[in-house]
């Protein structure tokens, strides 16, 4: 289940990428106002920074869900019922 969530998000984000790509080249080929270009770009970099953050986010769980089984067997963890 982790699997699909991580490979969904690597897709989510790389979706997002193509999107940030798409929109400044439009931003690059059309007549606007100096205003307009500004807070598209503006918007654009929140959006990099939003997908940048999500990309580092997804790549930490898998990291972490990589090494869990080994890490439990590493340190040995058990359970006591009381």
């Amino acid at each position: 289940m982790l699997d699909l969530i991580i490979r969904s998000a690597f897709d989510i984000v790389g979706r997002a990428e193509r999107l940030i790509e798409a929109a400044r080249r439009l931003l690059d080929g059309d007549d606007r106002n100096e205003l307009e270009v500004y807070e598209l770009d503006c918007e654009i970099e929140r959006l990099r920074d939003v997908v940048f953050g999500m990309d580092e986010a997804v790549r930490s769980l898998a990291l972490t869900v990589e090494y869990w089984p080994r890490a439990v067997h590493a340190h040995a963890l058990q359970k006591t019922l009381h």
